[in-house]
């Protein structure tokens, strides 16, 4: 009995570990749409223009999604926040000097950029959003040999890419100001919105779920062994017992 019940919970986690992977394979979903924010700064007495959001957007929590960041030089001192390729200059291999920390709450994460072979401005560091919260993304290392701590954060509210956001400038560090912030991204929406025919469960989710089965069927081991240990120490109890008859009766014969 015991054996036909530890199978049939073996059977249900595996059941749902298989659904979660099968899950995992679904969600490499490519989206076009994009938005991001642009921030202008003079870094050790250069202008730069960085450019980031989200990877792969609209994104849908536990899609595969990452920090996309396009950096630029700005070529036209009348609109510095153009991309233009005709008003700006790629800044290559920032893959080399920058990381970035991705957080969410008092979880955080630090990845590398990985650069893009046709685009020498655009760089992406991949991840997959598992919660709704908001996501914070601070950019750090060295450009133009300068030291740089940078923050974009997600916006849960819809920004345009047009709307400004600052135009003061903020010291940030030695050599490092900001001149201009224009824009905004989203942050990750539930799939449970977007789902069908079926709800779609975020992996949080059903990883809880799969918890919770793991604790039922530990907790229900210690009880079948004990059951197992009584039986097998009344069959020893039985078999001394009938030792000791037996050799009574040959002792008296």
């Amino acid at each position: 009995m015991f054996i036909m019940k530890y199978f049939s919970n073996f059977t249900i986690l595996s059941g749902a570990i298989g659904i979660v992977l099968l899950f995992m394979l679904l969600t490499s979903t490519v989206h076009n749409a994009s938005a991001h924010q642009k921030q202008l700064f003079s870094i050790g007495g250069k202008d730069y223009l960085l450019v980031v959001g989200n990877a792969n957007e609209p994104v849908f929590i536990d899609d595969k999604s990452g920090v996309e960041l396009f950096a630029y030089i700005p070529l036209n001192k009348t609109d510095q926040l153009s991309t233009d390729p005709n008003n700006t200059k790629p800044v290559q291999d920032l893959d080399k000097s920058l990381k970035v920390e991705v957080s969410a709450g008092s979880q955080k994460k630090i990845l590398d950029f990985e650069p893009d072979e046709d685009n020498p401005s655009h760089y992406v560091a991949t991840f997959f959003p598992t919660v709704q919260t908001t996501y914070n993304y601070r950019i750090f290392g060295n450009i133009s040999n300068t030291p740089v701590s940078l923050v974009w954060s997600c916006s849960p509210l819809s920004v345009s890419e047009d709307t400004v956001v600052s135009n003061s400038t903020l010291k940030l560090s030695d050599n490092v100001i900001r001149k201009a912030v224009v824009g905004g991204f989203g942050c990750p929406e539930p799939r449970t919105d977007k789902s069908f025919p079926e709800k779609y469960p975020p992996f949080a989710e059903m990883n809880n779920k799969i918890t919770e089965l793991q604790k039922e069927i530990s907790s229900s081991q210690p009880g079948q062994n004990n059951t197992g240990n009584v039986t097998s120490s009344s069959a020893t109890t039985g078999t001394t017992s009938s030792n000791n008859i037996t050799a009574k009766s040959n002792a008296t014969s």
